[in-house]
């Protein structure tokens, strides 16, 4: 609503003549306008009062009494019967008591019959927007604009702003104003001079108003009424309007109190993507859209916002399926919910293991902010599209839980890597691809029937080139095939690169006594190498435990031990 004048002075901080408070000299352009409107107002003041377009009913004289608007007509009507006396004008405008909107009318009508208005006082208002006025009497500042600016269709509104406060209903049309007295009426062709004013053109289309992008027809955007009056509004054109520019504001403050929400229909049909056809939304989501679209009306949300948060306040208040973003899926369809999610086979696997957890009796809701809220309903609501953002949210709660279900590991060792992933947050693929590489490492070397050390002498050589060639590859054994310490330790290494043929490559690390006893070596190594393979598939490790035996023969190794 209207708050105080708010005075200018031009140039300030430079020399400057003196002049009353609270004016400054008007341009030629104010003056003109001014001078026109003033003159028009002393040539028809009855032109300018409000229709009132209600009836009193039974009892109208009581009812008289109490009303206000009536009240102020009436005064004002001996204001105007009075117009062309200056004397009693200039005492009826600075009287403090009696109807303050006759105060204002006087104020006007004597500023009307000055010869000089060089002097004005500058109103400004970050809805009403910002006009000169003759400051004459004592009369509110916003009446005095209105009365002096009644050609403007929002601030003729103004000198009824009390009024307004006290539930009477007036509408700015393009020929004056009407009162609807306490119920919202809006007069026929009053919200077409609202469109006027709104930050995109509209063209009637089938009887409907539609903006630029808009069709009669369409379901999507926002349908609007008034009445039988419709209009489209379509979101391509809402999101190109200005950040701080608003369709309701430009409509509801052709009216006072400038309340469209007490009135106003407005139907938004849009739906998250594979919801089923004609299913109904859900009560509380409902509940949510509806508060976003009475927000809109009451003007604290812009047309660049309106629809981003009305998807925003259904899609995070369903109550049932699975959502993410502004998709839907059924709870039975999870898993195609978990392939539209962005990362990893290792994270989209951790979180499907919560999820099944998680949702057996209840719901889960996962923001944006990298919390998350566990829930009474059998709902699953996700704001972030990839895996890593979510599992930042679910792991210091569920990452031992993931831990022990995936990859065995469990007690202090888990406690350990759960607080170390979550101080550092390292990238989940790679966090999870690293524990799955040491699960892979764990499983296999738990299928060798000796464990490391059992065997310190050519045999435990010999198992751990093995180990060491399944689990990183034979690449990796090359270097440690080539640095025996003892020429026994040498032999085996000769023996190893002659088994995966790199002895032309690597045989010059090797002298002819490595080479003569390692050789012997070979068909046993290679044996028991290959013996391994059935290991590294998880099968019996009988074949491994007798090659050992057959190798253990063949080199004269002391260390075998009997399974």
């Amino acid at each position: 609503m209207a708050g105080p004048s708010k005075v200018q002075f031009p140039g300030q901080g430079k020399k400057q003549r003196m002049r009353a408070r609270g004016t400054k000299r008007a341009s030629e352009g104010v003056l003109k306008r001014l001078e026109k409107n003033l003159a028009e107002l002393l040539d028809d003041p009855h032109a300018l009062m409000p229709t009132v377009a209600y009836t009193s009913g039974r009892g109208w004289r009581r009812w008289f009494r109490k009303d206000p608007v009536q009240k102020s007509l009436k005064e004002c009507a001996k204001v105007i019967a009075k117009k062309n006396d200056r004397k009693w004008l200039g005492k009826r405008m600075v009287r403090r008591h009696g109807d303050s909107v006759a105060r204002a009318l006087a104020g006007s009508l004597h500023a009307a019959h000055d010869d000089e208005r060089s002097m004005v006082a500058v109103f400004e208002h970050p809805i009403f927007g910002t006009s000169s006025f003759v400051r004459r009497g004592v009369g509110k500042p916003t009446q005095l604009v209105s009365f002096q600016n009644h050609t403007h269709p929002r601030q003729r509104l103004l000198t009824w702003e009390d009024h307004a406060r006290s539930g009477w209903w007036f509408f700015s049309m393009d020929d004056g104003i009407v009162c609807t007295g306490n119920e919202a009426n809006p007069p026929e062709g009053w919200l077409q001079g609202g469109l006027t004013d709104a930050p995109m053109k509209f063209s009637q289309k089938d009887g409907v108003y539609c903006s630029p992008a808009a069709q009669p027809g369409q379901e999507n955007g926002l349908h609007f009424s008034v009445g039988d009056t419709r209009v489209i509004i379509d979101e391509a054109d809402l999101a190109g309007v200005d950040e701080e520019q608003s369709f309701a504001r430009s409509v509801a403050l052709r009216m006072l109190p400038p309340r469209l929400a007490d009135f106003a229909t407005v139907d938004w049909e849009w739906r998250p993507e594979g919801w089923p056809e004609g299913k109904e939304l859900p009560t509380v989501a409902q509940e949510r859209v509806d508060g976003v679209i009475d927000a809109w009306l009451n003007l604290s949300l812009t047309d660049s916002k309106v629809i981003q948060t009305l998807r925003k306040a259904l899609c995070l208040n369903i109550d049932e399926g699975c959502i993410i973003g502004e998709k839907w899926w059924a709870m039975d369809d999870r898993d195609s919910m978990i392939d539209a999610i962005s990362g990893s086979p290792p994270e989209k696997a951790a979180l499907k293991l919560v999820f099944s957890e998680a949702l057996e009796e209840g719901g889960l809701q996962i923001r944006g902010d990298g919390s998350f809220e566990e829930l009474e309903e059998n709902v699953l609501r996700i704001e972030e599209t990839s895996c890593h953002a979510n599992l930042v949210a679910l792991w210091p709660q569920w990452g031992d839980f993931i831990l022990e279900e995936i990859y065995g590991i469990t007690g202090d060792e888990a406690d350990q890597i759960v607080e170390k992933q979550t101080k550092r947050k390292q990238g989940f693929g790679a966090f999870l691809k690293k524990m799955e590489a040491e699960r892979s490492e764990h499983l296999m070397m738990s299928r060798f029937p000796w464990k490391e050390g059992d065997m310190d002498g050519l045999c435990g050589r010999a198992d751990s080139l093995i180990r060491k060639a399944r689990i990183d590859g034979i690449g990796s054994t090359i270097t440690m095939a080539k640095k025996g310490k003892t020429p026994a330790a040498e032999a085996i290494g000769w023996a190893w690169i002659n088994v995966h043929e790199r002895a032309e490559s690597e045989g010059w690390h090797f002298d002819s006594d490595a080479r003569d006893k390692g050789g012997d070596w070979v068909p046993a190594l290679k044996a028991l190498y290959e013996a391994s393979a059935v290991l590294a598939e998880g099968g019996s490790s009988d074949d491994y435990i007798e090659a050992m035996r057959e190798f253990s023969t063949r080199s004269g190794a002391s260390d075998f031990v009997e399974i």
